[in-house]
């Protein structure tokens, strides 16, 4: 499985200081896995005392990061 960043995901991780490795983490190994709108995922993962949750699409084996966030 290939793991790509939009460049929108590039730009807010940066800004709210979130390592591309969290993100791939909680990827590869989400604690909770939810459908959204237009073919995404909501990927969420605690991360120490934070929920980390993840916006992808899959594309064949391609999972595509869109942006992520701390819900708390």
């Amino acid at each position: 499985m290939d793991i790509v960043f939009s460049d929108h995901a590039e730009f807010q991780l940066k800004k709210r200081r979130i390592s591309k490795e969290l993100v791939k983490k909680a990827v590869l190994n989400p604690q909770s896995i939810e459908p959204s709108f237009r073919g995404r995922n909501l990927l969420r993962s605690m991360i120490g005392d934070k929920l980390l949750e993840v916006v992808i699409k899959t594309e064949g084996s391609v999972v595509i990061v869109i942006t992520g966030y701390y819900l708390n």
